[in-house]
């Protein structure tokens, strides 16, 4: 019954629309479950000058505030900024020269690096399971 009404007010392309949106937000749903479940799975590594390292699980990250971490160095303080899946050097040492770190930006992902040389300071993203060869200065 209810489908002999539908009949009478939708014709074929309009029943073909109901579908494809149904399709295309059933796919979206999927698709951001299997993206977010990887994202999940990734870990902000923080390494200061004497080798302590800091990992904090990127999921960790999501909220209404950016999360701050201060990492001390041979020429001062660096303000790490973690917030909605990125992480970015926010703030460098006065006594740091160029600030290269600063400038580099955010990074989301695993590959790209910031790196303080003056301070020492390493920062990467990458999967919970991962194995690092080695980091030198």
């Amino acid at each position: 019954m209810v489908m002999e009404k539908l009949d009478k007010y939708l014709n074929r392309y309009d029943k073909f629309l109901i579908i494809s949106i149904l399709l295309l937000g059933i796919l979206g749903v999927l698709f951001s479950a299997v993206f977010f479940k990887e994202r999940a799975e990734m870990v902000i590594i923080i390494r200061d000058a004497g080798g302590k390292v800091k990992r904090i699980p990127l999921r960790n990250t999501y909220g209404e505030e950016p999360f701050l971490i201060p990492v001390d160095g041979p020429i001062g303080i660096s303000i790490v900024e973690a917030y909605n899946g990125r992480v970015r050097m926010k703030k460098a040492p006065e006594r740091d020269p160029e600030m290269v770190c600063e400038k580099t930006g955010w990074i989301d992902q695993p590959g790209p690096m910031i790196i303080c040389v003056p301070n020492q300071i390493a920062i990467w993203i990458e999967k919970k399971d991962a194995e690092l060869d080695g980091i030198s200065w």
